[in-house]
């Protein structure tokens, strides 16, 4: 892949590709992934997409969205060239997923939301403030509001905001939100939930056959896809052709740190912090953020007589107990998946990613740091944004991260030699 024209937009993206593609040429399946992921890119795409749904963030129960709408189109922030783009638009302290989702919604270059209709959830000040943003510009928003616990009373509001969202979506798209489409919509997304799964498993597994940054991209195209089905067909192929890989070549097992990645979403093409934790020598074993959740949960399974109005019953529940949100008093569903990963997978240490301005992941911290000490789990907080200015510095940082590391395996292989 070569770059097309000199745009900061389009080259971000060229460049993260590059490096990814570089690493795993003997991967034929990950090229779908890189072209999916490069086509959000190319302006003449964007121009053409005209999608009728735009979901900005992560937080919406999939399901409902593809109750009324085959193919939405998420905006998960991630482009230091569309957070350029809303310079004029926010103030300077805004958070770098807030500008970078405006400006991928408000630019000099495409539209995407021409005939769209935009849905959120209001889950923090920042979403709040966009929604006012892309109303005064003329944007057809609509927003969910996520109740700050967990009553019974709470599930039962959220059941009722997620019915208003779903008619208004339906209305807009000509799709009615009814219990069938409701029905299919669940088996849909929970076949991608376990194609997503056994990928994973089988990409744990395989060692240095792919990289972690293309084991993060393969997964994110999941939200950048079209066509749900078109995605785990592949992901699915990917899958089979790593285990041949493996069953066929002898690739080296990958003895270094193990590390999780937690806080705010890494979303192509920013990929810094996994690029800044690979080239210090670690291992990626796990990504607990609120995207690698929200693809995680998985509704009860439904019976041949189960109705609309209980169905969506469940999907309240089981969402509003596990869904990462900054409106949440406390995110006991993203503490639980973390401490599921961390028994699962044994990390040797934990980095705990910040952007700047998300305040509300900070507040997660401390249960974290305190989670990890018990475990004698080391936990490396890192603070940045979507430029990548401080790059050489956060790799000093990293780097001495990942020596203690090494030193601990070390002297932990020694004692139980000696043992």
């Amino acid at each position: 892949m070569k770059p097309t024209e000199h745009n900061a937009f389009l080259n971000e993206a060229l460049e993260t590709l590059n490096r990814i593609y570089s690493e795993n040429k003997h991967v034929t399946q990950l090229r779908w992934f890189l072209e999916i992921a490069l086509q959000r890119f190319n302006k003449d795409y964007l121009n053409s997409r005209a999608p009728r749904v735009i979901v900005l963030g992560d937080d919406i129960p999939a399901e409902v969205l593809y109750a009324v709408c085959d193919d939405p189109f998420f905006v998960l922030g991630g482009s230091l060239g569309t957070a350029h783009w809303a310079d004029e638009l926010t103030p300077r302290d805004t958070d770098p997923f807030s500008r970078s989702s405006l400006g991928w919604l408000l630019n000099p270059a495409f539209d995407l939301t021409e005939n769209a209709l935009i849905v959120t959830a209001v889950s923090s000040d920042s979403r709040r403030k966009l929604i006012s943003v892309l109303q005064t510009n003329g944007r057809k928003v609509t927003a969910l509001d996520i109740p700050p616990t967990r009553s019974a009373n709470a599930v039962q509001y959220y059941k009722e905001q997620l019915t208003q969202l779903a008619e208004k979506i339906g209305k807009h798209t000509g799709k009615h939100f009814t219990g069938g489409n409701l029905k299919r919509a669940v088996k849909r997304t929970d076949h991608a939930r376990r194609a997503r799964y056994r990928f994973f498993a089988t990409a744990r597994s395989s060692g240095s056959v792919i990289s972690d940054e293309a084991i993060l991209l393969a997964n994110q195209c999941l939200y950048f896809s079209d066509d749900l089905e078109e995605w785990c067909a592949h992901i699915a192929a990917l899958g089979e052709e790593l285990q041949q890989l493996c069953r066929r070549y002898a690739f080296p097992k990958k003895e270094q740190p193990n590390v999780m990645i937690l806080g705010s979403p890494v979303v192509f093409p920013n990929y810094k912090v996994p690029q800044l934790v690979t080239s210090a020598g670690m291992n990626i074993t796990a990504i607990a953020d609120s995207l690698s959740l929200g693809a995680s949960v998985a509704v009860p399974k439904m019976k041949a007589f189960t109705s609309a109005g209980s169905l969506l019953q469940q999907i309240a529940q089981t969402h509003l107990k596990m869904i990462a949100s900054g409106a949440r008093v406390n995110n006991e569903g993203l503490y639980a998946y973390f401490m599921h990963l961390v028994r699962q997978l044994h990390p040797d240490g934990i980095v705990c990613h910040i952007l700047k301005g998300q305040i509300e992941y900070d507040f997660e911290l401390p249960r974290i740091e305190k989670a990890a000490e018990e475990l004698d789990i080391p936990v490396f907080r890192l603070e940045t944004d979507y430029q990548y200015q401080d790059m050489e510095q956060l790799r000093i940082r990293m780097e001495a991260f990942s020596e203690m590391l090494t030193q601990r395996k070390i002297v932990s292989n020694k004692r139980r030699r000696t043992a």
